[in-house]
């Protein structure tokens, strides 16, 4: 690997029983994005998480995770449904890419034992149905 100093993404990954490194911005986007998928994927029936604790445990922008989340293609196995704002409030949902659906988003969560309250035409989640990921991981 050259020393560049304007390179501003590394990548340490298991492949084959070998640490690598890459300045490969593609494949560390899509590395990052593979690790939103599985720790979204982790989030318990019941649980929601926020953007900001996915993006806190990967040291990245929380609107990168929703962006992520956004592409998700596979929504059974990725409940990206279950990633809501830190300010408790719902946040959006695209459900194959169709634009927002936060309505079917807050039928899923209701379906799925989460708490809403609806205060002032806000869809705002009771704080008790959510964890933070940073504490599993970071701590």
């Amino acid at each position: 690997m050259r020393n560049n100093p304007k390179t501003k993404y590394f990548v340490l990954f298991v492949n084959d029983d070998e640490l690598k490194v890459t300045e490969d911005r593609k494949l560390v986007r899509e590395v990052i994005k593979e690790i939103v998928f599985a720790l979204t994927s982790l989030i318990p029936l019941g649980k929601v998480t926020t953007y900001a604790s996915i993006a806190k445990v990967l040291g990245i922008n929380p609107r990168y995770v929703g962006k992520i989340l956004s592409s998700n293609s596979n929504p059974i196995v990725i409940p990206c449904h279950r990633v809501i704002k830190s300010n408790l409030r719902i946040g959006g949902y695209t459900l194959l890419s169709k634009g927002s659906n936060v309505d079917f988003k807050k039928r899923l969560l209701l379906f799925e034992g989460v708490r809403i309250i609806e205060r002032n035409n806000e869809i705002i989640i009771d704080k008790n149905h959510v964890i933070r990921l940073e504490d599993l991981f970071l701590n």
